[in-house]
């Protein structure tokens, strides 16, 4: 489970790097050429390419021919992984993070005052101090206490039809899955920029939806209510979007000015840049045709548990071999383990299998995926000389391993 945890948070950071610096290169640059709305709908790229990259694939068959013989005798030492440590690392801060929102969530939650009068589901709240949509499955309107104070009844209006207009888009749905990708990704720090980034967009989808059929003088004073909340904006409430957020200020402020001069062209061109991407990460989880038998039975166990020898068999001066079959797992362990010969019957079966079970070997990866292997066949040889067999000697194709004999 480790191990696979591991190789799958690798195997993430291709395609999540690749479409985070695609889009952040998109905001910073071509925002306007695009097209404000468009924009903040492609960011729809992140799950769905996260999504293509964990898409089940067909299993394969892959048959052994041959099988790996070992000589168990002696002692060995198990190969100990460092994912454990690499694993509890991530897992220190997912949970750090976790526990930070939900001690934000919760201490924002306890703030919540009491409704605005004549507005519906638009609450008063001592920790707000900007307007901002929260929670998720009963999202409510935050608002400072200051609010009416600040505002002119005009402004009041624009900024509730901003936080009316981020309700109807679903951004608390959309925020609240951001903030899980950052949670689970949080070593790489793309993440961290692309949320910012994916913050102006969404803030910049909401003023243009706003703003489109507004007077000149409805716009001045919304981006005079924009500077206002600014300044009251406080750097506690870096996890929720709120009206005034200062690192998206300017541009909002620039776009506010600005006609909005979207390009058919550059909008068709971003939309096929999604389709490659996307479609890309989907064909590079499909199996290759091109796979073979004689590479994947070259099958190397990286962790291998010796096997104890029966103390019956001892006492009697037994020796012999057990042939197991089984598949290796897209995680690297063993599965499916049979019996195939052993010899004398019966007498190391039980060891050999409990041995196998806890065997570990490097997932067969084509085209970026791991893929399950059958069919695999090993032989472990029993025997009481603590020193080398004169076949294993003589034969490359025998590896001796050790094994806890009885006393």
């Amino acid at each position: 489970m480790t191990e696979w945890l591991i190789q799958q948070l690798i195997q993430q950071q291709g395609p999540l790097c690749l479409v985070l610096v695609t889009l952040m290169v998109m905001e910073h640059f071509f925002t306007a050429r695009i097209g404000i709305r468009l924009m903040y709908k492609l960011w729809w790229m992140v799950p769905v390419v996260l999504l293509m990259a964990n898409l089940p694939i067909p299993g394969i068959s892959l048959p052994a021919n041959s099988f790996t013989r070992y000589v168990v005798s002696g002692s060995v030492a198990v190969n100990v992984s460092q994912n454990t440590v690499w694993l509890g690392l991530w897992a220190a801060g997912a949970s750090c993070i976790a526990l930070y929102l939900i001690t934000q969530y919760s201490q924002l939650a306890r703030s919540i005052d009491k409704p605005m009068t004549g507005i519906k589901n638009t609450w008063f709240a001592r920790r707000a101090t900007t307007p901002m949509l929260f929670g998720l499955f009963a999202p409510r309107i935050l608002l400072p206490a200051s609010f009416t104070r600040l505002f002119c009844p005009v402004q009041q209006r624009l900024v509730m039809e901003h936080e009316n207009t981020h309700l109807r888009h679903g951004d608390h749905v959309w925020n609240a899955l951001a903030l899980i990708i950052v949670t689970v990704f949080w070593f790489n720090p793309l993440v961290w920029l692309a949320l910012r980034s994916f913050r102006i967009n969404q803030e910049l989808a909401c003023d243009n939806q706003v703003l489109r059929q507004k007077s000149p003088q409805e716009k001045l004073l919304y981006a005079k209510a924009l500077v206002a909340c600014a300044e009251q904006n406080s750097s506690y409430l870096t996890t929720y979007p709120t009206f005034g957020e200062k690192s998206t200020m300017l541009k909002r402020l620039n776009l506010i000015n600005k006609p909005n001069s979207a390009s058919t062209v550059a909008g068709v061109t971003a939309l096929a840049i999604a389709a490659i991407l996307t479609t890309h990460t989907a064909l590079a989880n499909l199996p290759a045709n091109d796979i073979q038998a004689d590479k994947v039975n070259l099958a190397t166990p990286v962790k291998r548990v010796p096997p104890v020898y029966p103390d019956s068999a001892a006492l009697a001066n037994q020796e012999g071999f057990v042939t197991l079959q089984f598949d290796i797992t897209e995680t690297g362990a063993t599965d499916n383990i049979k019996v195939v010969k052993s010899s004398p019957a019966g007498v190391f079966d039980s060891s050999a299998v409990k041995a196998m079970e806890q065997w570990q070997y490097k997932p067969r990866v084509q085209s970026g995926k791991a893929q399950r292997q059958t069919g695999i066949l090993v032989q472990l040889d029993f025997k009481l000389a603590t020193d080398d067999d004169e076949n294993a000697a003589n034969n490359p194709d025998i590896e001796k391993i050790n094994v806890a004999k009885a006393k």
